[in-house]
């Protein structure tokens, strides 16, 4: 994906994920399966993970270098980090304190759903400020992955929302399993 499918690919699925979080009922935000998280500590997560993600996408380019360093090849497609992110989920993991979210209460839903729309408006904007080729070079660590391209990164974000927001539907389906 180029910078412009990235940003399209952004803003369409954290778009999806929040119009989906904004039509549960207060009842359906709040539900906890079986220990799994609600879906407005799937929300919460969602905006602990990319705040990052924008802090380094608004630094100086030799800010990220210093702190990251480059990359010593090229970026894998959105496919294989894909699937390299679903084997890592198999294997066992600890979510690190700092994306462990906390149950919000049901008002925080819009303030969450607001802030989380307007981190990724802010990323696409400061995704313009690099090159296609700047996408490839500089790295980000990643708490599962490690050391990912900018690129492979994005293509992260993009399928973060996508997974939790599956997790969360299934959740929520058993649920409806239940009841019936």
């Amino acid at each position: 994906m180029n910078k412009q499918e990235i940003c399209d690919s952004l803003r369409e699925n954290y778009s999806t994920f929040v119009l989906y979080i904004n039509s549960l009922t207060t009842n359906e935000y709040i539900f906890c399966h079986q220990q799994k998280w609600t879906a407005g500590q799937q929300l919460t997560h969602i905006v602990l993970c990319v705040k990052p993600i924008l802090r380094v996408f608004s630094m100086e380019k030799t800010a990220i270098e210093e702190s990251f360093g480059l990359a010593n090849g090229e970026s894998c497609s959105f496919e294989v980090l894909q699937k390299g992110y679903l084997a890592k989920l198999k294997l066992p993991y600890t979510t690190s304190d700092r994306y462990l979210p906390e149950i919000p209460l049901p008002n925080q839903r819009e303030i969450l759903t607001q802030n989380l729309t307007k981190i990724i408006q802010d990323l696409c904007d400061k995704i313009a400020d690099f090159s296609e080729q700047d996408l490839d070079t500089f790295c980000i660590p990643h708490p599962l992955l490690g050391n990912l391209t900018m690129r492979e990164m994005l293509y992260n974000v993009i399928h973060h929302v996508q997974h939790h927001h599956t997790v969360t539907q299934e959740n929520l389906h058993k649920n409806e399993k239940n009841n019936h």
